[in-house]
């Protein structure tokens, strides 16, 4: 097809540029477009759910949880025992020791809990509540319990008198963001503010207890703790220190910190040890200061309440 002069003239004036044009943007569009999808796929604290069942083995009123022997959970964790929080008063008012359950498991990054909560199978009649927890009397002498730190060094409570100890319970496989990550976010924070403080500092002490001995080995708590705290060893572990009982002494340590435990006996999940949440504030005399159960209490609380104990205001 033939064009005349002036024709042509305006073709290659608007045509290549208005080409040009288009391309130039077609990056941006893409890139603000893979932006508003990223965004929309990574939003803080997102909502992850996900269906389970299981059998209730327990209940924790106190602390709104179900002790729960879950199957697996498909994309999410293995079958395991595990305390599951449930923020529903009449969900939790209903259930029963033995009871199968079906329940959709929320899970973000900071917390989860248990939502639509339904029974498949009824208690069998012989299924026994657990004992009530023993609460520890502030002010009561703290048996002095042995462990086997980070670097495979045996230590024991009572060498660390002299110093106000901060005493917590997690394991290093726990997927749970509301439960031992939380408790390892709160110490590290306590950590770093006890570090500007000098004087608080250096009358305190923080110690993290496995409850799953056979695993967190002390080369797995040494990783564990660098890995989780982002803290140079150097810094680290001469205040902060991670440890592991004998499985012999876990009875007895938990009944002291008031620990729900419980240990799997038969089946696929023989030798599990399952656990609520427990932390504690040990006086420079060895003795109970101040006992929390669960998971709701925060940095600044304990803060106060450990200067308080130290002396230092």
């Amino acid at each position: 097809m033939e064009y005349s002069p002036e024709k042509r003239n305006i073709m290659l004036a608007n045509g290549p540029s208005t080409r040009r044009s288009n391309i130039s943007r077609t990056p941006a569009v893409l890139l603000l477009f893979a932006l508003v999808f990223f965004a929309a796929c990574h939003r803080p604290n997102a909502q992850r759910r996900y269906p389970m069942t299981g059998e209730i083995i327990a209940i924790d009123r106190s602390a709104h949880q179900l002790i729960v022997r879950n199957d697996d959970i498909p994309n999410f964790m293995k079958a395991m025992t595990m305390p599951f929080t449930v923020k529903d008063p009449a969900a939790l008012d209903h259930s029963q020791i033995g009871q199968r359950i079906k329940a959709t498991l929320i899970v973000t990054d900071t917390e989860s809990w248990l939502e639509d909560i339904h029974v498949t199978a009824q208690a069998p009649a012989e299924a026994q509540p657990r004992s009530e927890l023993q609460i520890p009397a502030e002010g009561s002498p703290v048996p002095d319990f042995a462990f086997t730190n980070q670097d495979g060094k045996r230590v024991h409570l009572a060498q660390y008198k002299g110093k106000v100890l901060l005493l917590t319970f997690i394991y290093t496989r726990c997927p749970m963001p509301d439960f031992c990550p939380r408790m390892m976010n709160n110490f590290r924070d306590i950590e770093k503010s006890l570090k500007q403080d000098p004087a608080a500092y250096g009358r305190t002490h923080l110690l993290s207890v496995t409850f799953d001995p056979d695993f967190d080995t002390p080369t797995v708590l040494r990783h564990y703790a660098l890995s989780t705290t982002s803290l140079p060893a150097a810094d680290l572990f001469s205040h902060w220190e991670f440890l592991a009982p004998r499985p012999q002494d876990l009875d007895a340590i938990g009944h002291f910190f008031a620990l729900s435990v419980w240990k799997e006996d038969a089946g696929k999940d023989k030798g599990q040890i399952t656990h609520s949440l427990s932390t504690a504030i040990i006086d420079s005399n060895g003795k109970l200061y101040r006992w929390y159960h669960g998971n709701d209490w925060k940095p600044e609380e304990l803060l106060r309440e450990i200067r308080t104990a130290t002396g230092v205001n």
